[in-house]
């Protein structure tokens, strides 16, 4: 997750030094690699529209089970030349949320966000999505539609929306407009936009919705949220506005976390965690 930052640390210039390397070592194109990664667990590969967007898709080519686990990735790489300038392939350099959907033994959706992927030569693309109107309107509304036809084409009776980092934030905003949403679950979730942005030193993301500004969900739609104790990009106190409104047990901490240690690790466990919960 990542946004304009005011003022930029040596530790981040560093990083972005860093990035430049690696992409002149010539590395593997971030969307041949996470092809191969879905395939190598079955998942079929294609872009379909939403609204005004195209979306990638990794899904399971046979039914697991009567619901659709749906996983949303995080915000990628929406900058370069030290937050100054938008990315021309926001794609995740780590698609965290694939990786966990892979590890999923269930029916698995694994839904691109608009412009990433094969869908980033989309003519609907420009710098603004995958930027300030990263969870907009117009997004959200692209992303629900993807689910909904497919929930409607085929036998899943509820689907459960999992996001990691920002793509969790989507998941929250999404549900409303999905009425098969049986949970929502989120990992290293923003929820709470300005906030986020405020703590960072970030220009306001102008354009996007805030789960914490916006209508609670419905209490029929169950929702987790899962914070590490050492995420310091995502800290639990970034979307304390949000979780007050819930009970406390809807908040799942895991001390010894940060933003991305060790969530796909863990998965399996955590999984199971999530499976009884569910049950219940």
């Amino acid at each position: 997750m990542a946004g304009l930052r005011v003022k930029q640390s040596p530790a981040h210039l560093a990083a972005y030094t860093l990035c430049a390397l690696l992409a002149l070592c010539g590395c593997a194109n971030r969307t041949e690699r996470a092809g191969r990664l879905a395939q190598q667990d079955g998942l079929a590969v294609s872009v379909v529209q939403g609204t005004q967007f195209r979306h990638q898709l990794f899904i399971s080519t046979a039914p697991r089970g009567p619901m659709l686990y749906v996983f949303i990735d995080g915000d990628g790489s929406p900058w370069r030349d030290n937050g100054r300038v938008p990315a021309r392939d926001p794609t995740p350099r780590r698609p965290l949320a694939l990786e966990l959907a892979v590890r999923t033994p269930r029916s698995v959706m694994y839904l691109g966000r608009p412009c990433y992927f094969l869908a980033r030569s989309d003519a609907a693309c420009r710098p603004g999505v995958w930027t300030s109107e990263r969870y907009s309107a117009g997004v959200v509304e692209s992303l629900a539609a993807v689910v909904n036809r497919f929930v409607q084409d085929s036998a899943y009776r509820s689907v459960i929306l999992i996001g990691y980092s920002g793509g969790g934030t989507l998941a929250v905003l999404m549900a409303p407009s999905i009425p098969s949403t049986a949970a929502v679950i989120t990992i290293g979730a923003n929820l709470d936009v300005a906030a986020w942005s405020s703590r960072h030193g970030y220009v306001p993301l102008e354009g996007s919705l805030n789960p914490s500004a916006q209508a609670p969900l419905k209490p029929d739609i169950r929702q987790w949220h899962l914070v590490g104790g050492r995420d310091l990009i995502v800290p639990e106190s970034v979307s304390r506005r949000y979780l007050d409104t819930l009970h406390q047990d809807q908040t799942w901490r895991f001390p010894s976390f940060d933003h991305a240690c060790c969530w796909v690790e863990q998965w399996p466990t955590i999984l199971g965690r999530i499976d009884a919960a569910l049950a219940n």
